[in-house]
C-alpha cells in the first residue's frame, strides 16, 4: 500500500493531542531533530520529542487541534517570499501542517510545522507558533 500523507498526518496530530507515545514512537525517525526558533528549543530523538511534549505547560498539549489540522501536501500550496520569490511549501518528503493549539490560559494560538520525512517517519521539524489576536479596528 501506497504512504498517505493525510493520513499520517492526521494520525500523528491525533497521538499528539491525546499524548500517545506507543503511536507516535514508529512514526518518528531516530535522528529526528524538532527546532522551534521563536523559543530556541531544539530536541534530538524520540525522547527529546517526547520531553517536549510532557514539558508543555500542564504536563501537555490536551485539546482538538486534530480537527483544525491541515497538511500542504505537494503541489496544493505555493508562496511569495518578501523578495517576490515563488516558493513550494511542500516537496515529495516535505510538507507544512497548519493547526491550532490552545494554551493552558485558554488563548488560542496558530501552529505552523514545516515536516521533512525520511523512511515515512518524521526526521526533521520546524514549529512557528503565532496568538490569535482581534482585528484591528477599520
Amino acid at each position: 500500500m501506497a504512504f498517505d500523507p493525510h493520513k499520517f498526518f492526521i494520525k500523528f496530530v491525533r497521538a499528539i493531542d491525546e499524548l500517545d507515545f506507543a503511536t507516535l514512537e514508529p512514526m518518528i525517525h531516530p535522528d529526528v531533530v524538532g527546532d522551534m526558533p521563536q523559543s530556541g528549543e531544539r530536541s534530538h530523538g524520540f525522547a527529546g520529542f517526547r520531553a517536549q511534549l510532557e514539558q508543555y505547560p500542564s504536563g501537555g498539549i490536551r485539546n482538538p487541534v486534530a480537527l483544525d489540522a491541515r497538511l500542504v501536501a505537494d503541489g496544493d500550496r505555493w508562496a511569495i517570499t518578501p523578495a517576490y520569490t515563488v516558493v513550494p511549501l511542500a516537496r515529495n518528503n516535505e510538507f507544512t501542517v497548519l493547526m491550532r493549539a490552545q494554551y493552558p490560559d485558554g488563548r488560542w494560538w496558530h501552529v505552523i510545522t514545516l515536516v521533512e520525512l525520511r523512511d515515512e517517519r518524521i526526521y526533521r521539524t520546524v514549529n512557528y507558533f503565532a496568538p490569535e489576536m482581534p482585528a484591528p479596528l477599520a
